[in-house]
């Protein structure tokens, strides 16, 4: 049997005018939307993986979320491959990077996404949409507790 193939994947986000937008980007081929991903180097983190596949082939920059949103596999041929998906909120997004001649980025809205990559995918597309969301939520909740109360 053959070894198991270890890759990571991210999916980068951002917030604009109050949505959530994903970044997919091209396949090598051109030929289909997908998130960046790549192998896990040896003596490599998976999530530092997912941090240098978003730079390489999506030329973004951000915060990788310490917890994977989770974990899928899938045959490449007939070797087994395990990814570990991963959230990222885009803080730099690159005019020029290591793959732009091969590759191109789009933004898109939730729904958009998941429209346009591959079925596997989806749940994480959606996944990462409640984790923004909820993260949103508490972060307005400690702004508004923050907030000295006002007397009339």
């Amino acid at each position: 049997m053959a070894r198991t193939h270890r890759q990571a994947a991210v999916i980068p986000y951002r917030i604009r005018n109050a949505h959530i937008e994903v970044a997919l980007v091209t396949t090598s081929s051109g030929t289909r939307w997908i998130v960046p991903k790549g192998s896990v180097e040896v003596g490599e983190r998976p999530r530092d993986a997912a941090s240098r596949e978003a730079l390489e082939e999506g030329g973004l920059r951000g915060v990788i979320a310490r917890k994977r949103l989770g974990r899928y596999s899938y045959l490449n041929g007939d070797v087994p491959c395990r990814v570990d998906v991963y959230l990222m909120r885009v803080t730099d997004a690159l005019e020029r990077w290591l793959e732009d001649s091969i590759r191109r980025r789009r933004w898109l809205r939730i729904d958009d996404a998941v429209a346009c990559v591959r079925e596997e995918l989806r749940p994480f597309v959606h996944a990462a949409q409640r984790v923004v969301e909820a993260d949103a939520g508490v972060r307005q909740a400690r702004t508004r507790s923050d907030r000295p109360a006002r007397h009339l």
